[in-house]
């Protein structure tokens, strides 16, 4: 199953990767987490692991990485064909992730220099690298996504099983539920969504926004032991209640879709 993260900056999205995956690995599952946000640089160690080398590296850069797709554009090979190559978990390119318990990180690329401009080759490798992912039955996949809406615009959500939007406590969030609803929609890509940082006061707010109420499969409340873990940037915790709950809500959800849906 691959799963894709996305919301606003700041709802929490990297939170609810790091809880999900190491409630993945807690269960003996091989979680491989592909983080594409470009500014985001503290998920390794929530998560517990190395930093890896971004994996436009392997691939000589992005003037490397962007001719070879267009070479590929000019041979009209097909969409949903991957041009830079297939992996599964165990063939991962190691001198470009980083494993800890089960759980392998890559990340796609990240913005380190004033200079660098635009990000869309780094989008498009995160395209790339997600449809050439082959996974066993034990296998699961996180896709964290950077703030707003952009991964729709790269197909992104196409390649996944359900996206989850976390929903935290503010008008931008709040605002933003209809735009992603509205475009996972036209994807036919099932959208579920995550109340985080709630307390009784806002979780009531935040549901208010919400139509379709089926579709909340999970709530994480403002959780002091987490704020202290994110800001001192140590490890989160593994077996978390919540996200055991969205792994069940949203397995079941899934299974109970109707075959071709």
């Amino acid at each position: 199953m691959k799963l894709l993260i996305c919301g606003k900056g700041g709802s929490g999205k990297s939170t609810v990767t790091a809880l999900l995956a190491r409630q993945y690995a807690a269960a003996g599952k091989r979680v491989i987490v592909v983080d594409t946000d470009v500014s985001n640089t503290g998920l390794h160690r929530i998560l517990g692991t190395g930093i890896p080398p971004d994996l436009s590296g392997y691939f000589g850069g992005k003037k490397c990485m962007m001719d070879a797709m267009k070479t590929a554009r000019d041979e009209n090979l097909p969409q949903e064909k991957p041009i830079l190559g297939t992996w599964t978990y165990d063939t991962l390119p190691k001198d470009y992730s980083s494993i800890k318990d089960s759980i392998q990180l890559v990340t796609i690329g990240k913005l380190r220099d004033t200079s660098e401009g635009c990000t869309c080759p780094i989008s498009a490798l995160a395209r790339q690298f997600i449809l050439g992912l082959t996974l066993a039955e034990n296998d699961q996949v996180i896709v964290d996504t950077e703030a707003g809406i952009e991964h729709f615009g790269r197909g992104i959500d196409t390649l996944c099983d359900a996206s989850l939007m976390v929903v935290d406590p503010s008008y931008e969030s709040m605002c933003m539920v209809g735009k992603i609803s509205g475009m996972a929609a036209s994807v036919e890509v099932p959208l579920f969504f995550i109340l985080n940082k709630t307390d009784a006061e806002t979780s009531t707010a935040l549901r208010d926004t919400i139509p379709d109420k089926s579709r909340i499969i999970g709530e994480f409340p403002l959780d002091p032991t987490l704020t202290e873990a994110g800001l001192e940037g140590r490890t989160f915790p593994s077996g978390y209640p919540a996200a055991a709950a969205v792994i069940g809500n949203v397995t079941a959800r899934l299974a109970a879709r109707p075959t071709g849906e």
